[in-house]
């Protein structure tokens, strides 16, 4: 679903684009709503909407500490955006995403999730975050060695 978007990015022009001062106050923009604000908005509501469900909570809390990067590239191309700026805010994102994740999702589910009611939580809701880890980089080594593939069949056959 996201090729055909990212099929469309000029990825040689990318250096150029990071001479933009705009680029970078873009980043910081996104990094602060995305990571800081978004995750406690998302937490408010959590415990607001599920004060006695903490099994619900930290399901809403994962949902919000998750970034829905791919989408941001088919509102893009559905728009008729800027496909070469989206592909470094969704680069930066999912770099991020990769980085930050398991530690937000122990940090939220487990200390700021859990109910302060029960002093020990439930165990089956506790996340290891060894565990989150390792699934966050298996899945994002898929997803580069996919893309390290198809660029070296792209090359060897000549598309652009």
């Amino acid at each position: 679903m996201i090729w055909p978007a990212l099929a469309k990015v000029q990825w040689e022009k990318l250096p150029e684009l990071f001479s933009s001062r705009r680029l970078w106050a873009h980043l910081a923009v996104s990094f602060f709503l995305n990571w800081i604000v978004a995750p406690f908005i998302m937490l408010a509501l959590a415990w607001a909407t599920l004060p006695d469900l903490e099994r619900e909570r930290k399901g809403v809390l994962l949902v919000g500490v998750a970034r829905c990067i791919a989408m941001v590239l088919i509102w893009n191309s559905i728009s008729k955006g800027n496909a070469d700026y989206c592909a470094i805010l969704v680069v930066f994102n999912s770099l991020l995403q990769a980085v930050l994740f398991s530690p937000y999702a122990v940090l939220f589910c487990n200390i700021l999730g859990s109910s302060p009611h029960s002093a020990v939580a439930s165990p089956q809701l506790q996340l290891n975050y060894e565990q989150v880890a390792r699934a966050v980089g298996i899945v994002s080594f898929s997803d580069k060695s996919t893309d390290c593939v198809l660029m070296l069949v792209n090359s060897i056959l000549g598309f652009h």
